[in-house]
């Protein structure tokens, strides 16, 4: 597919995902319906993220602003008329985190970067919180359970940073190169990395990280709210694996197709969304089927 972000995966000791084509987009107008709308993918030109709001919407993190996906396809947005860069994003019911570059017009945020913005309101306004200018966060991720607990990692490779105030002040943790953070929704201190170097834990709100034995070499991975220790991902071959529970094992639940670029979890975990090569692909069974809900 023509401008679609391009990953990289290399399986070796200090590996990097690269991300190709990152060109500038233009600001999408709201779209009203999926029937007169383009697809996903070609409105998303560079996707970053999901997440489900307390809607049971889906949210997607593009290159242009967040959109709003409805249960029938529908699209909309930007959310709030901004149309930033959303590199990182996090999202705990309506509570969002957004980190990138302001767009080339903004009268809002400054440049170059972001810093971190957050809204309390399903996306109808944008508040900068903290690092204006200086930061883009390429991995966000909040703790579903206590939005005030955020973790990122920015793009100049400097070390973790953890906030315990809901990314108004920040401390530094440990420094690793990771493809995804997950803080645990069920467990306070527990944060998950994927890694070149396989899966990784901390139980110390980042400031050092253990291997997670037996955990398949993953790099999407996204936490399930309601199920202590319950964690779904896409290895590097394509295949989505789920653990059901803290010491269950992991198993296999098929494969997404072509690259998958971004995963998001409902509350029981049973309803998985991504967006790949179909474009925004749904599984209401775990896993084990799946339907495309906007293709790409």
């Amino acid at each position: 597919m023509n401008n679609r972000i391009k990953k990289t995966l290399a399986l070796t000791a200090g590996a990097a995902v690269t991300v190709i084509g990152l060109a500038a987009c233009a600001p999408s107008s709201p779209i009203e319906s999926a029937a007169s709308a383009p697809s996903a993918l070609s409105v998303f030109e560079h996707v970053h993220g999901l997440g489900i709001d307390s809607s049971e919407n889906l949210l997607v993190a593009s290159h242009s602003g967040i959109y709003r996906v409805d249960a029938t396809g529908a699209l909309s947005g930007p959310l709030g008329g901004e149309p930033f860069d959303a590199m990182g994003f996090a999202s705990a019911g309506d509570q969002y985190f957004v980190s990138g570059h302001p767009s080339a017009d903004s009268s809002t945020f400054r440049g170059p970067n972001l810093g971190l913005l957050s809204s309390a309101d399903s996306g109808e306004s944008w508040t900068s919180l903290s690092l204006a200018g200086t930061t883009d966060f390429h991995t966000l991720t909040v703790n579903q359970n206590d939005p005030k607990r955020v973790y990122g990692l920015s793009s100049d490779r400097a070390p973790l940073l953890a906030s315990e105030d809901g990314g108004v002040t920040w401390s530094e943790g440990a420094s690793i190169q990771a493809y995804a953070l997950v803080a645990d929704p069920n467990t306070p201190d527990r944060v998950f990395a994927t890694t070149p170097d396989g899966m990784l834990v901390s139980d110390d709100a980042g400031q050092s990280f253990s291997a997670l034995e037996d955990a398949p070499l993953l790099y999407l991975l996204a936490a399930v709210p309601s199920v202590s220790g319950a964690l779904v991902g896409v290895d590097v071959e394509g295949a989505v694996w789920v653990r059901p529970s803290e010491d269950a094992p992991w198993s296999d639940r098929g494969t997404v197709e072509g690259t998958a670029y971004a995963i998001a979890l409902g509350d029981s975990g049973e309803r998985i969304a991504l967006i790949d090569e179909r474009g925004l692909v749904e599984s209401f069974d775990g896993g084990e089927s799946w339907t495309v809900l906007v293709a790409g």
